[in-house]
């Protein structure tokens, strides 16, 4: 059978942009698709606003009763049990073809499952973030796939290593992001005995500046960046901020929700060029390769030597992980999704 080209999609996401998720799964991966792929679409958040109700029933209604053409229609992690989520059931009963549920967290570890499992069990298809979601919905569905989150391409990308050496972090700090920071990385910074700068992009918390600021206070040799103004849909910007890092810290734990994690970390410092030392846990060990765009390090020990080591690198050196960082991209891009979701549309 010839396989048929996506047309359309109709994305129905759980939340605003304010998610990385909707951000890095939904909107950016749509921008791309109709100016590269030629594929338009509906984009819907949930909404109470005049406008989006009325963008809402205009999309669903196309979905339920004038469905376009070779169209997919995908519910991006949707778990309450209100009414914008009772309509998509309905939907995807009526509509099941070329239906997809895509998770990329491990949700039903913290909310009630009731609706995560119903859209697993009632889409036509499941797209997966991570290997260990995969494993664990296929239970309620056999046609689920892995479609690694992918990042988009500025093309702003790190030209040399810093005279200053600059570690980087970026993210939502808290939980156990937090403590794998604080478990693995803090104690490794501290021991070092050049000067560094180390940024975290993320804090939110006065009380997490005032704790990691005296953490360091008697570090002189290290100067302590925690931006606190971030506009997390100026992509632009983030980019920009990611590219002055020389190397990016990516620290996963080994629990449940952790495990399932997409990643995302570890390939937002290498799209930019930046290498990365990481934990050997999925989804970070399917775009890391040790010694080559970065480091796995799972001990204090592991950490403070592979920081000295690239600190001492030379320029030549240290570009060599940059490049290798930068060309993992074809494992992430949103090429490497379209593909994904082509496959998705096509499976039997």
């Amino acid at each position: 059978m010839e396989n048929k080209k996506i047309e359309f999609i109709y994305w129905f996401a759980c939340y605003n942009l304010d998610s990385p998720s909707v951000r890095y799964r939904a909107k950016y991966p749509l921008d791309f698709f109709k100016k590269y792929k030629s594929v338009e679409s509906y984009f819907i958040v949930p909404s109470y606003s005049l406008t989006g109700i009325i963008l809402f029933l205009k999309s669903y209604f196309s979905a339920l009763l004038l469905r376009r053409k070779n169209s997919l229609i995908v519910i991006q992690r949707v778990q309450s049990n209100f009414i914008y989520a009772n309509l998509l059931k309905l939907l995807v009963r009526i509509r099941n073809r070329d239906t997809i549920y895509d998770l990329d967290d491990a949700d039903y570890l913290e909310v009630n499952p009731k609706t995560i499992y119903y859209f697993a069990k009632h889409c036509e298809k499941i797209s997966a973030g991570s290997k260990q979601i995969e494993t664990y919905l296929r239970r309620f569905n056999s046609r689920i796939i892995h479609t690694t989150s992918p990042i988009k391409d500025l093309e702003i990308v790190k030209t040399a290593k810093n005279a200053h050496f600059t570690v980087g972090w970026i993210g939502g700090f808290g939980g156990d992001h937090r403590d794998s920071l604080i478990e693995l990385v803090f104690p490794a910074l501290k021991e070092l005995t050049f000067h560094f700068k180390f940024i975290i992009i993320g804090i939110l918390k006065l009380e997490d500046i005032e704790y990691i600021r005296n953490y360091f206070r008697d570090n002189s040799n290290i100067e302590i960046e925690l931006p606190i103004e971030i506009n997390w849909n100026d992509e632009v910007d983030l980019q920009k901020r990611i590219s002055h890092f020389d190397i990016g810290i990516a620290t996963l734990t080994n629990s449940e929700m952790q495990l399932s994690k997409s990643g995302i970390k570890a390939k937002q410092y290498m799209n930019n060029g930046v290498p990365v030392l990481s934990t050997n846990f999925p989804e970070n060990n399917t775009v890391v390769v040790d010694g080559v765009n970065g480091y796995f390090c799972n001990t204090i020990t592991d950490f403070k030597e592979r920081l000295n080591q690239f600190n001492e690198m030379t320029d030549v050196e240290y570009m060599l992980f940059s490049k290798n960082a930068r060309q993992s991209i074809i494992h992430f891009d949103h090429n490497k999704y379209f593909t994904a979701f082509e496959k998705l549309k096509n499976a039997s």
